[in-house]
């Protein structure tokens, strides 16, 4: 059984193949298959989702890793439901609020939705935030040395789990200090959890690197821009944002200082993510799938919302529910698990791959596998950069961690190859790129993506030899 075709779940597949292949060696090598070989393999994952795939395929022999990958999900899944019922008890929510949030988040819509695009990683990443944040606000109320023990132990399996949760996670233990700290108390803890941060960067440096979080905060990941330039402009739209929703607050309310700290994590977690997915919205509205990058984080922020108002209904000092308030909220809860089971089942369960082999992106693969020689490389775009190297070892321009990537000339050249409109620009680039094969797919192709805006352009060109074209997909040989 495989993922949807949109799914980058292939991509976590290729690097635990590597792993199981070359062993914990693979740590002190680059991983040959994207990116021209000079990415270090520490740079495109931690070693704990690719060395528990690679445990789990050793254990259960008779699974294939991308079973190994829906494995784990499952056993996960469940587990971000209770950090968010013990975050919410550590707040101070009452245990109705946290069964509800809990249930909530665990039933999101968005979820499941989101799925069929995840790496499946991201998801398992964002499961475990509650349960870190649980341990931090621990060490916030008992700063002792065994809570601090295992608030740094916490914080460096996150990070080493998924680097790219660090934004999420920082910002997560931002809303928990404002929500639960005086302002007379403030200053000390935030000394106190900056020199947390820092020991936990140096201690998953030594998987990492320094050299990988320099990498990530100059590469173009954030819709197109670096991390410089994303902060520049922050900073033009914060004081108009926190302007608004201060205004939107203090209509609602006396003073967010009076309120009780679920609330107030409430706000404060909505605010900056619904702040950082406006942001990426302004940026690109039209990629959708980039500032929805956050959907997991709003999702547990609405889910303690809808939770808080449910609580109060059902626990309302003043007067007993009333018969049709509970008829509402039992018709509500019906009806959303009825649209769960649906999304559940249109945006998971009917779009997992029985055959593989059906597929473009294996078909391509395939052929490719029989035609390329171990030293060369080809150039292809779309959902099959993701899916060739989880079934064959096979050197390509692109891959599945473009932030991470070293080689800063890739990038420009694939542009010339895919966008740009004249062929000698195009050859040039292919052969200062090494490549020895290209794919082509054209509108007829079944491929997902087509990145290629001047298909035609490589028809009867010098240097290209077609050798194969089947169903809109098209595989040429550079000449040397």
């Amino acid at each position: 059984m495989f993922p949807s075709r949109t799914s980058l779940i292939p991509v976590q597949i290729a690097l635990a193949r590597f792993l199981e292949t070359n062993g914990w060696g693979a740590v002190f090598k680059n991983y040959p298959y994207w990116y021209l070989g000079t990415t270090p393999f520490r740079y495109l994952t931690g070693p704990i989702f690719p060395g528990l795939l690679v445990m789990v395929h050793k254990i259960l022999p008779n699974i294939s890793l991308f079973e190994a990958v829906f494995l784990v999900l499952g056993l996960v899944w469940p587990l971000g439901a209770v950090g968010v019922y013990l975050l919410l008890r550590q707040l101070g929510g009452k245990k109705s609020l946290a069964l509800i949030a809990a249930l909530l988040y665990f039933f999101g819509p968005l979820t499941v939705w989101l799925f069929s695009f995840s790496d499946g990683l991201s998801l398992i990443g964002s499961l475990t935030l509650p349960f870190v944040l649980y341990i931090y606000l621990r060490w916030l109320k008992q700063p002792s040395r065994t809570n601090i023990t295992f608030c740094i132990i916490s914080i460096c399996f996150a990070i080493l789990l998924n680097s790219l949760m660090v934004p999420s996670l920082f910002l997560g233990m931002a809303a928990v200090l404002l929500a639960t700290t005086s302002w007379k108390k403030i200053e000390k803890k935030i000394k106190s959890s900056l020199l947390i941060i820092i020991y936990c960067l140096l201690i998953t440096s030594l998987w990492y690197a320094p050299g990988y979080w320099w990498q990530v905060i100059i590469a173009p990941s954030f819709a197109g821009k670096s991390l410089f330039q994303v902060i520049s402009q922050l900073g033009q739209l914060l004081p108009i944002v926190l302007a608004l929703s201060l205004a939107i607050v203090s209509s609602k309310s006396k003073n967010i200082n009076h309120k009780t700290p679920v609330i107030k994590f409430t706000f404060y977690w909505l605010f900056i993510f619904g702040f950082l997915t406006l942001m990426r919205f302004i940026a690109d509205p039209d990629f959708w799938l980039d500032w929805l990058a956050y959907g997991w984080e709003l999702q547990l922020g609405l889910a303690v919302a809808i939770g808080l108002w449910v609580s109060r209904c059902w626990n309302s000092p003043s007067q007993a529910v009333s018969p049709r308030i509970s008829f509402k909220l039992v018709l509500a809860g019906t009806a959303y698990c009825l649209l769960f089971t649906v999304i559940f089942k249109t945006r998971i369960i009917d779009r997992f791959q029985q055959d593989i082999t059906r597929s473009v992106e294996y078909r391509i693969s395939y052929q490719l596998s029989k035609l390329m020689k171990p030293d060369e490389r080809v150039f292809l775009s779309g959902s099959s950069v993701f899916w060739l190297n989880a079934f064959f070892d096979i050197s390509q321009v692109r891959g599945g961690n473009d932030r991470a990537s070293v080689d800063p000339d890739w990038r420009a050249a694939a542009w010339e190859i895919r966008e740009g409109q004249e062929v000698n620009k195009t050859i040039k680039a292919l052969e200062d790129l090494g490549v020895s094969w290209l794919v082509v797919h054209t509108p007829a192709s079944l491929e997902l993506y087509h990145d290629f805006k001047y298909p035609e352009k490589f028809e009867d060109v010098g240097g290209l030899e077609k050798v194969y074209d089947q169903s809109g997909d098209r595989i040429y040989r550079v000449l040397p």
